[in-house]
């Protein structure tokens, strides 16, 4: 494998030299279970976690995603610390959802009418189509503080100036100060719409852990685990953002859900799904780079070899999924609308038009204007260009290349290299 991380700030460096002079940093940041849980009930005031909901399966993936902190991903200092913060949050935010949901039982009265979900292999043109249907002032999105600090549920009249916004932005800052090259690759804030996996932390099943982290068994659990609760949990939490802060529709986004589309369905059957397509040839290598980045803020043993068997395999395996659901009716084949990357590209607002079309609604003459401000707000590379290239990844261009052939063909995408 030809991909290597960048160089450390130096301050992460002597961070994580002085957890290594202890012998383990186990020894000043503790993973353990019955820690975790008191800390969210000592930030929260609550101790309600729902263990009477016998769906569930939260503390089965807080009890795998723990073991595989300890045995598999070789954490830093640093590491350990970002993994705490991972945890505790979910829990508080667990604690915290459900009491407002017990105390305001009205909120789950509420419909979720016709969702769009923007989904497709990662690097594909999902955050640029996601962020342009969030300029819609009709369309709901879920932003990053929301997300991460999402009760007391959000007011309508102070939605833009909550303070959680700073907290969320501080919190991202960080990360680029752990890996400034990460911000070449996502665009990332408090007040930037952001990816579904976020709200699936309440349920310890989330693609984000699976992600940042270098888990195996945690990703072998989550791919076995029943996303039903999830989904559940995913209205609820919609539910409760919209309480005080409605809007006319929700704009989704979450490339992970691609395999998940069955379970989508059958919680949001009237649902519309935004599925992009770009060349495999250029969308892995992107896709090797961001998680090789996420896993190598939080660890000094990054598996590259491993990373890139699970981007083909991963990948491959959703489009086929796709491809034969829609074939056999399993998803509606109807509500499923493609994007090109090319096309997006050539004309983002066209592209946007055609997709409100295709679901039912419309793009009209001041969400065009917002549309067309934020393009020319947000020049390309604005934080430096994400480096990467296919050689990065150690496969052979043909074999790939031979691997996606039925996927490119099926939806007409064109190969870029």
């Amino acid at each position: 494998m030809v991909w290597t991380p960048k160089p450390r700030p130096q301050w992460v460096e002597e961070l994580n030299a002085f957890g290594r002079q202890l012998g383990t940093p186990a020894a000043l940041v503790a993973l353990d279970e019955a820690s975790l849980l008191e800390t969210a009930r000592r930030q929260s005031g609550l101790d309600d976690f729902g263990d009477d909901d016998p769906e569930s399966t939260w503390r089965d993936g807080l009890r795998v995603f723990l073991a595989a902190l300890e045995d598999e991903a070789d954490l830093n200092l640093l590491g350990r610390i970002m993994a705490r913060n991972d945890v505790v949050r979910a829990l508080v935010n667990r604690l915290e959802v459900r009491a407002t949901l017990l105390q305001h039982p009205e909120i789950l009265e509420q419909s979720v009418d016709s969702p769009v979900l923007v989904v497709g292999t990662g690097r594909s043109g999902t955050s640029l189509l996601h962020e342009l249907l969030a300029q819609d002032p009709r369309h709901r999105v879920a932003r990053t503080w929301e997300l991460l600090h999402p009760c007391p549920p959000p007011e309508r009249a102070t939605y833009r100036t909550d303070r959680r916004i700073a907290a969320a932005d501080q919190e991202y800052r960080f990360w680029h100060l752990v890996a400034p090259e990460y911000q070449t690759m996502h665009e990332n804030g408090g007040d930037v719409p952001n990816e579904d996996p976020l709200i699936d932390m309440l349920e310890l099943a989330s693609d984000h852990l699976m992600g940042s982290y270098p888990v195996p068994s945690y990703t072998r659990w989550l791919a076995r685990n029943d996303p039903a609760p999830s989904f559940r949990a995913h209205r609820h939490f919609l539910q409760l953002l919209q309480w005080r802060c409605p809007g006319d529709r929700w704009v989704l986004k979450s490339p992970s859900y691609l395999a998940k589309l069955p379970a989508f369905f059958a919680e949001y059957p009237d649902a519309y799904v935004v599925l992009t397509h770009r060349d495999p040839l250029v969308v892995l290598p992107s896709l090797v780079s961001v998680m090789a980045t996420l896993q190598w803020m939080h660890s000094d043993r990054v598996d590259v070899e491993r990373i890139v068997k699970s981007a083909v395999h991963g990948t491959a395996i959703a489009m086929d999924l796709v491809m034969t659901w829609r074939a056999d009716g399993t998803i509606p084949d109807d509500r499923i609308i493609d994007v090109r990357f090319a096309d997006l590209a050539a004309d983002p607002v066209a592209t946007v038009r055609t997709v409100l079309e295709r679901a039912g609604g419309s793009l009209d003459t001041e969400a065009e204007q917002h549309m067309r401000g934020y393009l020319d707000a947000k020049p390309r590379d604005r934080h430096g260009r994400h480096e990467y290239a296919f050689s990065d990844t150690g496969l052979d261009p043909d074999e790939t290349r031979a691997r996606f052939a039925a996927y490119q063909a099926r939806y007409d995408v064109p190969s870029e290299q």
